[in-house]
């Protein structure tokens, strides 16, 4: 299954992606960069840069600063911690951009937005800008 994340509202696309990672499907993401997060992008940026900021690089946690990892953390923390969650884990692959191979994508209708005015979402690139991807 290929999904085009663009315009996907990260935490619905990630619950979608869960309940077919434990279907047993193999999952590719497409265009990481361009999901969402809904809410005044002042407060998204202090959010994540909160959670980024809490890790050490010696002792963790470790947050991720591209959009690919940060969509693939999100998924991966509704996970269960067992060896049936590595296997799902193992299932997911995110990418930034298009890969050639992947051109069939699919958009997910409970996940998809549009139309938001721009005062109200940030995209992973954004929150990964901020981040200093």
């Amino acid at each position: 299954m290929i999904i085009d994340a663009q315009d996907h509202i990260l935490g619905r696309l990630a619950s979608h992606l869960v309940s077919e990672l434990k279907d047993g499907e193999e999952v590719h993401v497409i265009n990481a960069e361009k999901a969402i997060v809904k809410g005044n992008p002042q407060s998204i940026n202090k959010k994540y840069q909160d959670k980024f900021e809490a890790g050490s690089r010696d002792f963790g946690p470790y947050f991720p600063r591209n959009p690919q990892n940060l969509l693939k953390r999100t998924v991966e923390g509704m996970l269960p911690d067992t060896q049936d969650g590595e296997d799902m884990r193992s299932r997911l692959k995110v990418y930034s951009g298009t890969p050639d191979d992947l051109d069939d994508a699919e958009v997910i209708e409970d996940a998809h937005e549009s139309g938001l005015p721009a005062s109200q979402y940030q995209t992973l690139q954004a929150i990964a800008d901020h981040l200093g991807a």
